[in-house]
């Protein structure tokens, strides 16, 4: 079976599981199937970029169906926690009047320490709408515009990034709160204006996707007349973010196409969307070697002394010794296997899953807690072109997820 038809294959089985889901859901757009639906998506952008690139920029002749079977399966078991609260009726978010004071004074702390960055990242941003070149020259420099007070009070808030649209939305929840949500929107924008003024769109991407499917997963506990707001002043401002991220885009692409052989600003955005699936079945499938748990475990061995080197180009050093280039999307099945191969990054997405599991059991209702595990593991799944926790920041940060979720448990056993 040639490549075209194996890749058909992959989107056909796709559709199939979204059908399934959405069938078996009541015909209702849920988080399990908006996510099955996304990676059809995915794949269908893979099969265009598939046509574009064969024979120019890539090598794909070797492509198979075996490795495409292997991906969805890892992608069943990764959402297996998400199906699970997916399948549960009538559930509902049970905050304590003690969680919810905590929420507030934290969400307003937030929206504090967010406002002297976000008025730099305004007054920068002329800059960048002045400037085509702007956005390329600042991602080649990684160079950072903040003053002192401007990058410590944005480090902080960034900390809590995975936060933000679970606080929004479950103020939108609860009536009243409209001007932290509108703090809380700002807190975003912020995020995202920042990300604009280096140059990158990774993790403004990242940000955009994971909302949307945090939206999907709180989706239920919503009525129906704050839902349709949502969903018109949600367009609007993720509209916002897709600008932003086509500005950057256009920009590099502006800088770097003279220097490859990618002619198509659509190619060249295909990139994120298109390319994990086909690197992953084409280059990675037969790699042999692993980088031990070099990236899924780089901030536990980084702080227990097993490695000195934690930075992205230390991580691609380390990837050298695979045989594959390591400066290309392999998906997060991808990111997993080339430190575990083929039985290892099943193992580990078992225990992933199977522990959420076990954190997010629930029968008629569910703690705010139980809601940020869920959206751990639906991040991964909203970006599955590469592991969203691969690098020693987004580790980093997890730790403060967690600090944060155990003062939530503490204040409800503390209540109880």
């Amino acid at each position: 079976m040639n490549s075209f038809i194996s890749i058909l294959f992959y989107n056909v089985i796709l559709l199939v599981l979204f059908l399934y889901c959405y069938r078996k859901n009541g015909y209702i757009l849920n988080s399990t199937n908006y996510i099955f639906l996304f990676l059809f998506v995915c794949g269908i952008i893979s099969t265009l970029y598939f046509l574009s690139v064969e024979g120019l920029i890539r090598d794909y002749s070797n492509i198979e169906i075996a490795p495409f079977i292997y991906l969805i399966m890892c992608y069943s078991i990764t959402i297996m926690p998400i199906y699970f609260y997916d399948c549960k009726k009538n559930l509902v978010l049970n905050v304590t009047n003690e969680q919810y004071d905590f929420l507030k004074k934290f969400s307003i702390l937030l929206i504090i320490i967010s406002v002297e960055p976000l008025l730099e990242n305004i007054y920068h941003l002329n800059d960048i709408i002045g400037n085509s070149q702007y956005a390329a020259r600042m991602y080649d420099n990684r160079i950072e515009y903040l003053s002192f007070w401007g990058r410590k009070l944005h480090a902080v808030s960034t900390y809590f990034e995975i936060l933000y649209p679970i606080l929004i939305l479950y103020f939108l929840i609860k009536p009243g709160n409209q001007k932290i949500v509108i703090g809380l929107v700002f807190v975003t924008l912020n995020f995202w204006l920042h990300e604009l003024g280096l140059g990158g769109r990774s993790k403004m991407v990242q940000s955009i996707l994971y909302a949307i499917a945090v939206y999907f997963l709180m989706r239920r506990f919503l009525n129906k007349v704050v839902d349709r707001k949502i969903q018109f002043y949600g367009i609007v401002f993720l509209s916002i973010g897709i600008v932003f991220v086509l500005l950057i885009s256009i920009s590099r692409f502006d800088a770097m196409s003279s220097t490859t052989d990618i002619t198509s600003i659509w190619m060249w955005l295909g990139l994120y969307a298109g390319e994990g699936v086909l690197n992953f079945n084409s280059l990675m499938w037969n790699v042999t070697e692993t980088t031990s748990g070099n990236d899924t475990f780089i901030f536990l061995r980084h702080e227990l002394g097993y490695t000195e080197s934690f930075t992205v180009e230390d991580l691609y050093a380390g990837r050298s010794k695979l045989g594959i280039p390591e400066n290309i999307f392999y998906t997060y099945v991808g990111s997993i296997y080339r430190d575990f191969n083929f039985y290892g990054t099943i193992v580990f997405l078992l225990l992933f899953s199977l522990l959420t599991v076990l954190i997010t059991k629930c029968r008629n209702s569910i703690t705010f807690v139980q809601i940020v595990f869920l959206s751990l593991c639906i991040k991964i799944l909203s970006v599955p072109t590469f592991y969203t926790y691969n690098t020693y920041k987004s580790q980093f940060d997890l730790v403060f997820i967690y600090v944060f979720c155990l003062i939530m448990c503490f204040i409800r056993l503390k209540k109880v």
